[in-house]
Order: C-alpha cells, then sequence, then structure tokens
C-alpha cells in the first residue's frame, strides 16, 4: 500500500502519475479514478481530466498491449522498449483481420495528414477518414490499426471532448502533443526499477507478467541493477519478493511501526490486485473468483480492509459509517455523468 500511494497519497496528480509509471486504464473511468486516490483525497475527475487536455497526462497502449494512463515523458521509451513482444503476441490477429504492412503503412499516411489538418480527432472521426480511402475499419480492425500505430509512435489519447461522458478521448499525433521525451540508456533496468520501486514488494515472475516481458528479461535486470534491490522475503510458491533499496517499502519492511491501514474502495482493473502474477496476497480464492467473474477479461471493484480484499463493491448499498459512505460516494462521482 505504500508503494502504491494508498498510504500516503503522492500530493499532486501529475507526481502519482510518474511514481506509477503506467496505470491501467482500459477502463478510463477506473483508471483516473485509481490515479486520483493516489494523488490526494479531494482529487476529482474534473482535475484529472484538466492534465489530459493541457498535455501533462495521456493514455496509450502500452506494456501488454493494454491501455495505462502515464507522464507523456514516460510514453515513448515505454513503448519502443515493450513493443516487440506486445506486436508479436498480436501478430496472429492482425493476419486474421487482414492488416499486412502494407495496410498499415497506409493507415499511417491517412491518419498523420488528416491529425496534422485537424490537431484532434475521436476514433469515429479516424475511422471515417480510413473508410474514406478503402481502409476497413469492421470487425476490430479499425481499432487493431490504431493500437498498431499507436505502438509504432505516431499517435496516443490526449484531450478529452467537451462534450464527452465517461470514456471519450481524442487521438493526436505522438510528435505534436509531447515535446519532452526521457532517454535511457538501460530502459529494462528502468523499467524493472520503477515497477518494484511503484509495486514492490514483487517478485520478478510479476514484473515479467507485468511489463509483459519474458522472466528471463527480468532476472537479467535485477542481476545489473545489482546492490540497488534487495530481497524481503517469498511468496508460497518460492520467488524471492524484491524491493528498491530505500524505497518506501524497504523502509517499512526494515522498521514495521504501523498497525492499522486506512480501508480503501479500489476500482475496477486497480494495480493494487492486477499488477501481480500471484494475486494471493490480496485476495483469497473465493474472493478472487468474484473480482474477476468468468474468463471474460473483467476485474471488479472491491473494499480492502487491513491491506486485504474483503468484499466486492456494491454500487446500489453504500456503507453506512462516515468513512464507507465517503469513499462510496467518491467512486460514484467518478462514475457519474455530468
Amino acid at each position: 500500500m505504500a508503494s502504491q500511494l494508498l498510504l500516503e497519497p503522492a500530493g499532486s496528480i501529475v507526481s502519482g502519475a510518474e511514481h506509477l509509471l503506467a496505470i491501467q486504464s482500459q477502463d478510463f473511468t477506473a483508471g483516473r479514478y485509481a490515479l486520483a486516490q493516489r494523488a490526494g483525497d479531494s482529487v476529482t475527475r474534473a482535475q484529472v481530466d484538466e492534465l489530459f487536455n493541457s498535455g501533462k497526462l495521456v493514455r496509450s497502449w502500452t506494456m501488454r498491449g493494454t491501455l495505462h494512463i502515464c507522464s507523456p515523458q514516460d510514453l515513448r521509451w515505454l513503448m519502443r522498449t515493450t513493443r516487440e513482444r506486445t506486436l508479436r503476441a498480436v501478430a496472429p490477429r492482425l493476419r486474421e483481420l487482414q492488416i499486412d504492412t502494407g495496410t498499415i503503412e497506409q493507415a499511417a499516411g491517412v491518419i498523420s495528414a488528416y491529425l496534422t489538418a485537424h490537431g484532434r480527432a475521436s476514433r469515429k472521426e479516424l475511422f471515417a477518414e480510413l473508410n474514406a480511402y478503402d481502409i476497413p475499419t469492421t470487425g476490430q480492425r479499425g481499432i487493431h490499426l490504431l493500437m498498431v500505430l499507436v505502438q509504432h509512435g505516431l499517435i496516443c489519447l490526449g484531450p478529452i471532448p467537451v462534450d464527452a461522458k465517461l470514456a471519450a478521448q481524442d487521438f493526436v499525433l505522438l510528435e505534436h502533443w509531447i515535446t519532452e521525451h526521457h532517454e535511457l540508456e538501460n530502459p529494462l533496468q528502468d523499467l524493472l526499477r520503477r515497477y518494484l520501486e511503484s509495486h514492490g514488494p514483487a517478485t520478478l515472475r510479476d514484473a515479467a507478467w507485468y511489463t509483459g516481458q519474458t522472466l528471463t528479461t527480468m532476472k537479467l535486470a535485477a542481476n545489473e541493477l545489482g546492490g540497488s534491490l534487495e530481497r524481503v522475503g517469498a511468496d508460497e510458491p518460492g520467488d524471492d519478493y524484491w524491493v528498491v533499496t530505500d524505497s518506501l517499502a524497504h523502509q517499512l519492511w526494515e522498521s514495521p511501526s504501523r498497525h492499522g491501514l486506512p480501508t480503501r474502495l479500489l476500482g475496477a482493473f486497480d494495480e493494487y490486485y492486477l499488477s501481480f502474477a500471484n494475486r494471493s496476497h490480496v485476495a483469497d480464492e473465493f474472493l478472487q473468483q468474484q473480482i474477476a467473474p468468468g474468463k471474460n477479461g473483467m476485474f471488479l471493484a472491491f473494499w480492502l480492509v487491513q491491506g486485504q480484499a474483503q468484499e466486492i463493491w456494491n454500487a446500489k448499498a453504500a456503507p453506512t459509517d462516515p468513512v464507507g459512505a465517503a469513499l462510496h460516494q467518491r467512486y460514484v462521482d467518478f462514475r457519474t455523468v455530468r
């Protein structure tokens, strides 16, 4: 909870995003709520949205081909580091959709020209433009084309339309929207370090799952990081837990003094649950089945009590205690169309 800013928030939205590196956000409302929780107790959806509109936050398909919110300065290196395996994983689907290199290059030209002329565009507008140039977007072709163009660094999701309800967001040309980029000498090492700093204690198997990289790659990165990482126990299967030396997690592990943990209401797809390969430290088997019912990729909101999942959130049943009622209302506000 300390690593994920669920004990003490970052104090600002941008600082929270930079610390977490990439916040799971295929559900845009839940992603913004997750970031707001880690930024401050009174942060609203409107305040988060303003940072998308001003270019201080972006959203894009990054690790595992999943949409994440991140700092714009981190986007390019993060995609460059992870896209090989992402594109390899999606290659069979692209073949099924008859999306080849020529199609991708043609789509890139069409979209680049349109965004250069118009600055920003909705998914619907880009699909219409592609269709006008005889590039079909039906049957998931359109969204897969956009995802590939994101991976190649052409576009990302930035500003939110004035008339947006909960999930609408416009595409922009990455190089026009983001003017400063972090340049890293050892991006895989930095990826592992920042994952452990914002999610640890965690295993290298967790890191491999989260980043979409191989366990061998994560082991090599850990070896290269050397003394900047510390082992702090192991999980039930026997994999070592790691933290970054002198990080919040390391400090608490060395000097545990906190007895009571705050109650939190975690939204759908929250990092606290989703960003680990082994989630048994968050929820028992019964609650894991409730949080992720079926095999449709959905992860539901739940109450976190003393660091553990307690029960699934019910939108129609607000708690009667003041703290629970306030947490419930805040999540409802994020999910309400104004």
